[in-house]
């Protein structure tokens, strides 16, 4: 038989048998028609494809499967079992031809048709649970057409037709899916498959093996396979047309010994990213590596770009590890868009001090190459050598942040492990950060993301012994505070005169009356630059806390006249479970091709000199005046409508903080939230949700007693009275929208978190009169600037004081702006008037109070 050829590989097999090996086979087949027609050129067939004579059973030897489970068990006991005999049985080493556990294929000659050439193979199938092929052949010559039968890892059976010369040869995997691949073969997954697979890999592979059973050693052993499988891809991109090294072969074992082989060559390669003895073993069992190839080997990650490591690591760090710790991986959009604020030079030395997996350090080093297209890749390294600099406390965030740089063509050693913020413990821990490459005052540029959340906090003994001024609250008094904020101290120390910092942070800190000492604190140790709106979107698949990229520049004189940039774009490329947003056609209606990145292109147009749609430019006085720093509030458009409607009505605006010092209007708060258990009553108790369309809704199932009512009416009564207007302040999203109280719903239990507004000038500013103007789109329109994220939800804090509604130039003119809101709700207080009596006359039970107020 000719010898083959595999697709872009090598020759395989010898050029021909020699007699001596002929008679050998010839000597060990039965004498039968079928044994030397067919037989005995099959088993030739697969020693001209490489396959070892000890390796094959055939012939007088014959291999037999059990019939049946009990036969199955007597012959795992080495005793005497009935099975049925199979023409040809492939093992994957001559040292296993008696072991079935390490059987890979079957081929099955006696059957006249493929139906039962197929059927005796699914029957073969359940007494060798391992063998992951059956070969129907009734034909030895390699261009005769035989039925292959798969089983694939779920168990089921798959038919194909194929020739004679497609069975699998040593070095090649049995099942099809995974058999050999050059790099033009594999495929570039969306983003959505790639966390898919990772995934299930974690889920799935990695949970069930026995060598590695720790969660943290799971993760980090199936880091080091998605790293090597990207130096695959690497190698491979390089040499095309050769088979990629990272695929299964015959068996687990083969995978298992092949993959390990070039992982301790990929450690060797790369030492400064595996620096333990634990990184430096694969430790995996064969079984578990060749299941993480199978699924892994078919795709193209090295040209994902920087996306491809935080995508799996965000994968494998989601629920597993760091959820509670308030590590959020940031999404490749506003790596960019942060990356390009920075306005990085040639000359900048740059730090991410929370580094998690490298994003916005492999940004840096791509940035400087779209701005320098001519820097050779050398030049480039070794700028990012001398230039780029990253600490994370997490071992498999630093490894995977190496091995960015390195396979970005970096080979960077400047990404360590270690505290950022709690020096302190350097000298113990952390003795490679002592080196002087890590002092105070070097950086020039400090780019991150780091942890946040209230609960995440730095204790007041570590900010003491640091002397972190954030959480200083008195002469010798510190406190607990969120380690987000410390970051920025610790970068303005890190950072030298003039250095800049671009930070992710929650805005809560920024306007929140508790968090005002943050201001304070930077106002007097940084000019602030500009500041990005991050849409919510980005995180929320992770975590509801609303978040802005702000850029500080290091100075001893801050200037209050200096102008801030405010950037407020509502998009950012990406929906909340990390698919890609695209723009839509307003014509059609149809989605197109383009990406919806407002983010990147705000940016854009910013570093142009342009002011892109809803930007803003303020001085810093009037920022540390106002005490709030988020784009949303001075974004012009929200203000737009109500100028509009002012300016073609011939009137002037009134803001209700105005109203409220001119004793036109009282406000106060709603009442308390009982809890679940204390729901139980007449007395309708009254949350956000429940205030739409201009009314109450009242829910059947939050009622309280009278008891309850009163402990937090805090008196016998509510203190409301009929046509009060209610709307949310905290909590909701139709913060702004307002209700009215009808005459007999007084009675009732207000959630605190809502205002309430009483008009005490009827006058002019009658209930239906604020109500009408309330509900104007353009007033409606102001709430949104206002109701800003306070930790993870939306609160318009004293800011409601601040929007503006028509007033009324004379009482005439405001009864006829408000005459269908008084016809229509006095109508409706009057039927429900007459029906009350009604109810009570005819002896029903009707929870509320009737109210006799008489109705103007």
């Amino acid at each position: 038989m000719a010898k083959r050829r595999t697709q872009g590989g090598p020759e395989r097999g010898p050029a021909g048998l020699s007699a001596q090996t002929k008679r050998k086979i010839e000597q060990a087949l039965k004498n039968t028609p079928e044994q030397k027609t067919v037989v005995g050129p099959l088993v030739e067939c697969l020693l001209e494809n490489g396959w070892n004579l000890d390796q094959i059973v055939y012939g007088k030897k014959e291999w037999r499967v059990p019939k049946s489970p009990s036969e199955a068990t007597k012959r795992e006991k080495h005793e005497s079992f009935t099975g049925f005999p199979v023409d040809i049985a492939v093992f994957d080493d001559p040292v296993h031809t008696e072991d079935p556990r390490h059987l890979l294929f079957m081929i099955e000659c006696k059957q006249p048709t493929e139906e039962a050439g197929v059927a005796q193979l699914e029957s073969y199938f359940v007494g060798e649970p391992r063998a992951q092929l059956g070969v129907w052949a009734n034909d030895p010559e390699p261009s005769a057409r035989s039925i292959f039968v798969y089983r694939d890892r779920a168990g089921r059976i798959i038919r194909k037709r194929k020739l004679i010369a497609d069975i699998p040869g040593p070095g090649e995997a049995i099942r099809p899916k995974t058999q050999r691949r050059n790099f033009r073969d594999l495929a570039t997954p969306t983003d959505q498959v790639l966390k898919k697979t990772v995934s299930d890999l974690l889920d799935k592979v990695v949970v069930s093996d026995s060598n590695v059973t720790r969660r943290e050693e799971q993760l980090d052993q199936l880091c080091n396979l998605l790293l090597l499988k990207l130096e695959s891809d690497r190698e491979a991109k390089s040499s095309p047309d050769a088979p990629v090294f990272f695929r299964n072969l015959e068996s687990p074992a083969k995978t298992g010994a092949a993959i390990r082989k070039r992982y301790r060559e990929f450690v060797e390669l790369y030492p400064g990213v595996f620096l333990t003895e634990q990184d430096k073993v694969l430790r995996f069992s064969d079984q578990t590596v060749e299941a993480c190839v199978e699924q892994l080997a078919s795709l193209r990650l090295i040209d994902l770009g920087v996306t491809t490591f935080s995508l799996a690591f965000q994968v494998l760090r989601s629920e597993a590890l760091k959820q509670g710790e308030g590590q959020y991986f940031t999404p490749q959009p506003v790596i960019e868009a942060g990356v390009r604020l920075m306005k990085i030079t040639y000359t900048d030395l740059i730090l991410d001090p929370a580094c998690g997996t490298g994003g916005f350090l492999v940004q840096a080093m791509l940035d400087l190459k779209r701005k320098r297209p001519r820097i050779s890749d050398s030049d480039l390294s070794r700028w990012a050598q001398t230039h780029i600099f990253g600490i994370d406390k997490d071992a498999i965030g630093v490894k995977l942040t190496k091995a960015a740089m390195l396979i970005a063509g970096d080979g960077s050693a400047h990404c360590v492990r270690g505290d950022s913020i709690r020096t302190q413990t350097w000298n113990v821990d952390f003795p490679h950060l002592q080196t002087g490459e890590f002092e105070d005052g070097r950086f020039s540029v400090i780019i991150t993301n780091p942890p946040f959340g209230t609960n995440l906090k730095v204790s007041a003994l570590d900010s003491r012994l640091e002397g972190l001024q954030l959480a200083k609250r008195g002469k010798d008094t510190f406190t607990d505070l969120e380690i987000g904020l410390l970051f920025l101290e610790r970068a303005y120390r890190l950072l030298r005169d003039g250095g800049r910092i671009g930070i992710v942070l929650p805005e809560t800190y920024f306007f929140s009356v508790s968090y005002q000492f943050v201001l304070d604190w930077l106002e007097s140790r940084f000019e602030i630059v500009a500041v990005a709106n991050i849409p919510m979107e980005a995180f929320q698949g992770f975590c509801r806390a609303k978040t802005n990229f702000y850029v500080f520049r290091k100075t001893r004189k801050p200037e209050k006249s200096r102008s801030v940039t405010l950037l407020n774009p509502r998009t950012c490329g990406i929906y909340k479970d990390g698919g890609t947003r695209y723009r839509t056609d307003p014509a059609t209606g149809r989605r197109t091709t383009d990406v919806d990145n407002e983010l990147l292109d705000h940016v854009r147009q910013y570093l142009k000199g342009n002011c892109p749609p809803g930007a803003a430019k303020v001085s810093a006085a009037q920022v540390i005046d106002r005490r709030v720093l988020v784009p949303m509030y001075y974004d012009p458009r929200y203000s737009q409508g109500i100028k509009q409607l002012l300016r073609a009505s011939g009137v002037k605006g009134v803001t209700i903080g105005q109203l409220l010092e001119e004793s036109v209007l009282t406000v106060r708060v709603g009442h308390g939230s009982p809890p679940n258990d204390q729901r139980t009553g007449d007395i309708p108790y009254v949350k956000v949700s429940d205030l739409r369309a201009l009314r109450i809704n009242i829910n059947p199932t939050n009622l309280v007693s009278e008891q309850v009512a009163r402990r937090y009416w805090r008196a016998e009564n509510s203190g409301l009275a009929p046509w009060d207007l209610v709307t949310p302040s905290r909590a909701s999203s139709n913060i702004g929208e307002f209700v009215i109280l009808l005459p007999g719903e007084e009675r009732i239990l207000l959630t605190k978190e809502v205002l309430v507004l009483r008009t005490k000038e009827p006058e002019v500013y009658d209930p239906f009169y604020l109500l009408w103007a309330f509900s104007l789109k353009a007033v409606r329109d102001q709430w949104r600037r206002i109701a800003l994220m306070q930790t993870n939800r939306e609160d318009c804090g004293s800011r409601y004081k601040e929007i503006v509604i028509p007033k009324p130039p004379r009482v005439s003119w405001a009864k006829d702006k408000s005459e269908a809101f008084r016809s229509y709700f006095e109508g409706i207080a009057k039927a429900m008037g007459s029906f009350r009596h009604k109810v009570g006359s005819d002896n029903f039970e009707y929870t509320a109070n009737v109210n006799q107020q008489r109705i103007s």
